[in-house]
């Protein structure tokens, strides 16, 4: 009889702590096996004298980890001490979660990726002369392209008056960054020239003028450090379309 009653007491037990345990799985998973919100670790296996620390500081409001305070004072203070005492044993109870490392994911940006936005105006392998006014850089040195680009970044420098949308870009690059598109600007094959004659040096046109007056007062004024040569293009052709049409 007595053995048949401690039975009925061990069921009933149970029956209380997964009860009680079901609001504690909706974040936790049923098993205690899920990252709260892809934070917090797995729950299951956890020492149960951990689990009441834990929980009466949260109940009292001493506890914020992740952020979370408000809403575990929320289910905690729901719970009494007994309460506590049997989620924290059916907690330690429950199997613990292998935790599989994953391997680091690749962080590192490729050369290619960083000289992206250099090739709007420079071209995909350093072949163009921007706006048809500076020289072509691949295969310029690594220690030239690093000075220039640390030059520009400073605002030392203002060649051709593209001075602040170098900076604009330049500030963007980390120190390492530059040596990494450096290397990159080096390793590619130079532009060769195979005209047989030198021409004359063309004359800038009056578009260019305006455009290249607009783009520097452009990127001198913004106080957007994160300022892009296609939002300043965009900016100019609304401008051209104003002066246009008070024109007309």
């Amino acid at each position: 009889m007595k053995r048949i009653l401690l039975l009925i007491v061990s069921i009933t037990s149970i029956l209380s702590a997964t009860q009680l345990f079901e609001r504690c799985g909706t974040c936790h998973g049923k098993k205690g096996e899920k990252h709260s919100l892809n934070l917090t670790k797995p729950i299951a296996g956890m020492k149960a004298e951990d689990v009441a620390k834990i929980m009466k500081e949260y109940k009292a409001g001493t506890r914020n980890t992740y952020g979370f305070g408000t809403m575990m004072k929320g289910q905690a203070s729901k719970l009494s001490d007994e309460d506590i005492k049997t989620i924290a044993a059916y907690i330690e109870s429950l199997p613990p979660v292998e935790i599989v490392l994953k391997p680091k994911e690749e962080t590192e940006v490729s050369p290619e990726k960083i000289f992206q936005k250099c090739a709007v105006c420079h071209g995909k392998k350093g072949e163009k002369r921007s706006l048809d006014v500076s020289k072509t850089i691949a295969g310029m040195k690594a220690e030239d392209v690093i000075k220039i680009l640390e030059q520009y970044r400073v605002g030392k420098r203002d060649i051709y008056s593209y001075g602040n949308m170098m900076r604009g870009q330049a500030t963007k690059l980390s120190h390492e960054k530059i040596k990494i598109i450096a290397k990159y600007i080096e390793s590619l094959p130079p532009v060769v020239d195979t005209s047989k004659s030198v021409k004359p040096a063309r004359k800038i046109t009056q578009e260019e003028i305006d455009y290249n007056s607009f783009m520097d007062a452009y990127f001198r004024d913004s106080t957007n450090p994160n300022e892009t040569f296609e939002a300043a293009k965009k900016k100019y052709q609304e401008h051209k379309q104003k002066l246009k049409e008070k024109n007309e």
